[in-house]
């Protein structure tokens, strides 16, 4: 026998069945594939290495038998190799979609008129505080400020439209506020041009306040209902604490392979329900767009007290990163039902009827409201045709084919606190059986008023609630749910 050293198939021989064994432990841990083929998997690599290691390692063999081996054993480790980095990827993208972590932007913000103009200039300033935000975001911006050697004078304030009067009349010098808050103040009276007349001097991310409202369910065959949180935010950022443009509940029953979204205007009069370390007025009525200011969990329990209904997870969505995702799906069909060329960014016309999307016209398509009559309805609407030709095409075993590169752009564009492994049950049940699911839609209406805003302080544009359609919904929900068609969809 030959010694060690001089038997370089015995090493080719180890070094695959190290590739081949990472390989099958990356792949079981990815967790997609159903059992028999997983199994049909490991057991062709095996057999593979086996019969590769023997040509390799004995001795008596022919040479012709040697290069059967060796070429084997190259494409083994490569194929192995490339395996394992898809799997790899694959878990790790999951594992971003499902974090539930989530930063938000706070800033101590002057007027733009250059008195001040770096931090060390906010010295002995009088500084506005909200009584409504988290105290968490307000107690950040201080220590940090003071960790500047920069102290300040605080007053308080229970209305941001308020407060931003104050700066403006220059009552005060600076005013803290979250981010989040800046769209929502645009739009009141007299702050059309804010974003031009104040600027942010000093501003600092940190860890907003949360509370894992998550229901934990087997997705693979139990029902369940997800709030998805539709954030439209130009910076491509998924900040926790922001305004929600886009509010829909999507009851889904794997069994039944039914799923339903149900879509709440942005501006629904509704009685605010959240935790008291969140900073909201629970029991206050406002916009349903305001509660996400305090995290999607506010927005989610709003929600499960008008609908009582039970939440089991929730989604944050940016529509403005949803480019790459539909991309990388190659393209999505959405039924449009109203002819129209878009207003708001591009210059796209969409023909009525059946329609093909790529990313930066499906953006286009989701942000449109200024050339239709009921304006953001039908912006809502129209995104909620998107996310579903979106699920319709993420329940198709064809995701494996694109599968790291559509799990990458998901992972940049939703978060959600439904576990890596409950995501990984619910798309292995899709693969193992590819039947056809059946999405449905229904929106909740109302009609528009003016009324007090407890986020703001003041009163602002609401919608209150058609109590038929919100009956509606509730029988839409239960129907699914139990595995039933529901009763009052909208026509697609």
């Amino acid at each position: 026998m030959k010694p060690l050293w001089k038997r370089p198939g015995l090493y080719i021989s180890i070094v695959t069945g190290i590739l081949t064994a990472l390989f099958i432990y990356e792949l079981y841990k990815l967790s997609l594939l159903p059992a028999a083929i997983l199994a049909g998997i490991i057991i062709t690599v095996l057999l593979m290495w086996i019969l590769s290691a023997i040509c390799l390692i004995k001795e008596d063999l022919h040479l012709a038998w040697r290069i059967v081996g060796g070429l084997l054993a190259v494409c083994l480790a490569l194929a192995s190799a490339g395996g394992m980095y898809y799997a790899n990827t694959g878990n790790k993208a999951l594992e971003e979609l499902s974090d539930q972590e989530g930063k938000s932007i706070v800033a101590v913000y002057v007027l733009n008129n250059h008195v001040i103009e770096d931090v060390k200039d906010l010295e002995g300033r009088k500084i506005g505080v909200l009584k409504t935000m988290s105290a968490q975001g307000t107690d950040v911006c201080i220590e940090e400020l003071k960790k500047a050697g920069v102290n300040i004078t605080t007053e308080e304030f229970d209305s941001s439209y308020r407060m931003t009067q104050a700066l403006k009349g220059q009552a005060i010098d600076g005013m803290i506020l979250d981010q989040g808050y800046l769209d929502t103040l645009l739009e009141m009276p007299g702050m059309e041009n804010l974003d031009e007349e104040i600027v942010p001097v000093v501003q600092y991310y940190y860890d907003a306040p949360k509370t894992n409202t998550a229901e934990t369910v087997d997705t693979a065959i139990e029902p369940f209902t997800v709030y998805i949180s539709g954030i439209d935010t130009r910076e491509n950022k998924l900040l926790r604490n922001s305004r929600s443009d886009v509010n829909l509940l999507a009851t889904v029953n794997p069994e039944s392979h039914e799923i339903l979204l149900v879509s709440i205007p942005r501006d629904y009069y509704v009685e605010t329900v959240c935790e008291p370390d969140m900073g909201c007025m629970n029991g206050a009525m406002d916009k349903l767009t305001h509660t996400g200011l305090h995290g999607p969990e506010t927005t989610e329990m709003t929600m499960e007290k008008l609908f009582d209904i039970e939440i089991n997870y929730n989604v944050r969505v940016n529509f403005s990163s949803l480019v790459k995702v539909v991309d990388e799906l190659g393209g999505i069909t959405v039924y449009n039902p109203e002819e129209f060329t878009n207003q708001n960014g591009g210059a796209y016309h969409f023909e009525s009827g059946e329609i093909e999307l790529n990313g930066d016209q499906a953006l286009a398509f989701v942000r449109e409201r200024y050339v239709f009559t009921d304006g953001d309805r039908a912006r809502g609407r129209n995104q909620m045709r998107v996310l579903s030709a979106i699920i319709d095409k993420l329940l198709s075993p064809k995701i494996l084919t694109n599968f790291n590169g559509i799990m990458n752009s998901l992972s940049s564009s939703f978060q959600t606190n439904m576990s890596d492994k409950e995501i990984k049950a619910l798309v292995a049940a899709q693969i193992a059986d590819p039947a056809k699911w059946s999405i449905y839609s229904y929106s909740v209406t109302g009609s528009g008023g003016t009324d007090f805003a407890a986020e703001l302080g003041d009163n602002a544009y609401v919608m209150y609630p058609d109590e038929n359609t919100v009956y509606n919904a509730k029988a839409d929900i239960k129907a699914v749910l139990n595995g039933e068609v529901a009763p009052f969809i909208n026509p697609q």
